[in-house]
């Protein structure tokens, strides 16, 4: 019995072996993990590459926490990669972890009929139809001003001045002296009667000479408006003539507002189209008026078409000069159209990007697509071609998103050769001779497009480009605008309204992702109806203007 035991278990030791040997001798020896990742993510150096899955720019030979939000690196080779194949080319997939933290939110493409806001700057002014002038129709000297102060407000018939005329006195005695005879010649007392009248004299004063018998030589001028005197041109004792304006009376129960319609927003505005508006005095309270006119000619320095509205002012709340906002709603005429909005779109000139999600049930991927953008929507734009109606596009985290698929070399915003490496290795300078004259780190393709696209790099090129405008330097500017967009400008104004778009999409990264040292976020409320721009200064040089109106804006916002 022993015996045969041992010989079954000596049976099984070298059946084991044999197995063992079939299935491991062949083989060479087995690689390790740490051995594995070397061979497959490793730089020129043989060294591991890590990065960050929010912060890519994050490039390091060991692994560790990003210094930006703490996040765990990962491999470099496994941001954006998709193990599955069921993602397309161009698609680059996130963690759960990443996806969480980069706060990535989507929004479905729509189909709907355009709707475009626009913001009109504007004034009250006088309703120039209620404005009246008082003027002489006789030579005289003034004796006295019972009115003589501006803003006083006068009713109809109210005295104004008195005034001492010859010739008053003359047209007093004919009419004294064709009531004698007015009963043989009427004609002539109803034309001496009839001149004073035409000389915006009261009946009550004209019957009173009569009454009396006797020459006033000094008379009364009586207002023939009630309102505000805005304009006195008279003063005691002064020497009129025939036509002089004594007077100005404005009736402010009615007022005008006058906006600013630039050139872009003209054609979508209709006599009798509603505006909404409301008056920096009037804080919390909303007004509505009609277009009643608008001006047929472009003032050339402002760039603007005055729009007319006219409005009711009980209790004179609206006062001739104060500052008004219009807000100008029109519907495109035409059929519904895909509608996307404004944040989704990455714009870098003569290139719009969106990235469309494209996640399978494990994992969340975006896909980078290029699409023709048609008229601006308010905080919309309208898409000719690119996408369909139901894909949803990121509208919050899209530079976050960006950044990864240039890290994965996918299709982006500054990536238009996806595939081809073009764009790897674009956070690594240490190869960079500064000192060279002709090193320029964000121009080193024919065509001038960035290879690094990070803020350290791009708000610097950015300023200049600002600064340039500023000073009205059309040339440099374009120079500098080649970094950032393939256009051929031939004017300013193109460049400024290009400068609008990319200042837009700079402020809404720089609020994404942060920026080391300090900014100054600038407003100009005339410029194309509000205009955000950055600026290293905090005093107020206006780049949509240049010299015209160099000082125009505010400072809304400090960044650190």
């Amino acid at each position: 019995m022993k015996t045969r035991n041992l010989i079954i278990y000596t049976g099984l030791i070298f059946g084991g072996l044999l197995i063992g040997y079939l299935i491991f001798g062949g083989s060479e020896e087995p690689q390790t993990l740490d051995e594995h990742i070397a061979e497959s993510h490793t730089n020129a150096e043989g060294e591991i590459v890590y990065t960050c899955s929010m912060h890519p720019q994050v490039r390091q030979n060991e692994p560790g926490n990003c210094p930006i939000c703490g996040m765990e690196l990962i491999r470099a080779a496994d941001a954006g990669q998709d193990e599955s194949g069921a993602l397309s080319e161009n698609a680059i997939s996130f963690s759960q972890a990443a996806l969480a933290l980069a706060d990535i939110q989507t929004t479905p493409v729509r189909m709907a009929r355009p709707v475009s806001e626009s913001r009109l700057p504007g004034k009250v002014v006088v309703n120039q139809k209620l404005v009246s002038n008082v003027t002489a129709h006789f030579p005289g000297r003034v004796r006295e001003l019972y009115v003589d102060y501006m803003g006083d407000y006068v009713r109809k018939g109210q005295k104004l001045a008195s005034i001492y005329s010859p010739e008053l006195i003359t047209a007093q005695r004919e009419l004294l002296e064709t009531v004698r005879y007015k009963e043989q010649n009427p004609r002539l007392y109803e034309a001496a009667r009839r001149k004073l009248i035409l000389w915006e004299f009261p009946v009550e004063t004209i019957d009173q000479i009569e009454r009396s018998g006797e020459v006033m030589e000094e008379l009364d001028f009586f207002s023939p408006v009630s309102g505000y005197v805005s304009q006195i041109n008279i003063s005691r004792e002064d020497h009129i003539n025939v036509g002089s304006m004594l007077y100005r009376i404005a009736d402010l129960s009615e007022i005008w507002l006058e906006f600013e319609a630039y050139e872009a927003e003209v054609s979508q505005l209709e006599q009798g189209d509603e505006i909404r508006f409301t008056v920096s005095s009037l804080p919390g309270q909303s007004f509505a008026g009609e277009v009643n006119f608008i001006e047929p000619f472009l003032d050339e320095e402002s760039r603007t078409v005055n729009v007319r509205v006219t409005a009711e002012n009980d209790q004179v709340r609206m006062k001739p000069g104060m500052y008004a906002e219009g807000i100008v709603v029109s519907e495109y005429e035409g059929k519904e159209q895909l509608m996307v909005p404004r944040s989704a779109v990455l714009w870098t000139g003569s290139r719009s990007v969106v990235f469309v999600d494209v996640s399978t049930s494990d994992t969340p991927a975006f896909e980078g697509r290029e699409v023709v953008l048609g008229n601006r929507a308010g905080e919309s734009y309208v898409i000719l071609s690119g996408l369909e109606e139901g894909e949803e596009v990121v509208t919050n985290g899209t530079f976050k998103v960006d950044a990864a698929a240039q890290l994965s070399d996918k299709l982006s915003m500054m990536n238009r050769e996806p595939g081809t490496g073009a764009n790897r290795g674009a956070h690594d300078h240490s190869s960079m001779n500064m000192n060279e004259e002709t090193s320029n780190p964000v121009m080193d393709h024919s065509e001038h497009q960035m290879d690094d696209d990070s803020l350290s790099v791009l708000v610097p090129e950015y300023l200049k480009l600002r600064k340039a405008l500023t000073l009205d330097q059309f040339e440099e500017a374009r120079q500098i605008m080649t970094i950032f967009s393939d256009e051929r400008y031939s004017d300013i104004e193109g460049l400024r309204a290009d400068f609008k778009a990319l200042s837009e999409d700079l402020i809404k990264r720089i609020e994404e992702e942060g920026y080391e040292g300090t900014l100054y976020k600038q407003f100009c409320p005339m410029y194309d109806g509000g205009s955000s721009w950055i600026s290293d200064e905090e005093d107020i040089a206006n780049p949509f203007y240049g010299s015209m109106m160099h000082n125009c804006g505010e400072t809304v916002e400090k960044i650190n």
